[in-house]
């Protein structure tokens, strides 16, 4: 396994791909950046790692509750990607004609043009109640449910 940096571009097959967790397309959503950046910061990775697996377990479980509480009360355009850093990301690395993505738990396939450049995007399903992967086979990307 490889850890990835957040975006990589990848090729598949001959396609530039983008691939990134998908939070920081969430733009519109400043509560959950001010956490991100908090918890990417290089002390804080430190300090959390310095502690028992069993302590960081505790944690981990905490903040899924809070996230889940934070998600009933926060509106569906909080949650999901802001379309303008969707392009821009896209402009960034020269539209690509593939990016995936997940962490929306949204699963969909998009389709844009951007300057006469047609791209798509793919947001993963999550696995908390069911699961799917994506196939990369023939050329082609397509999604497959377990």
């Amino acid at each position: 396994m490889t850890l990835l940096k957040d975006p990589t571009l990848i090729l598949l097959g001959n396609k530039r791909t983008l691939v990134l967790h998908g939070d920081t397309l969430c733009t519109d959503d400043k509560e959950y950046q001010e956490f991100r950046s908090k918890v990417r910061t290089d002390k804080w990775k430190k300090e959390f790692l310095n502690k028992s697996i069993e302590h960081r377990l505790e944690v981990c479980k905490d903040l899924r509750e809070k996230s889940k509480e934070a998600q009933i009360n926060k509106s569906d355009i909080l949650m999901d990607v802001n379309e303008n850093a969707v392009e821009k990301l896209f402009k960034e690395f020269d539209f690509p004609p593939l990016m995936i993505h997940g962490h929306t738990h949204r699963p969909k396939k998009h389709e844009y043009i951007f300057q006469n450049h047609f791209c798509e995007r793919w947001v993963l399903n999550d696995w908390y109640d069911s699961g799917s992967f994506l196939v990369w086979e023939n050329n082609n990307l397509y999604e497959q449910t377990l």
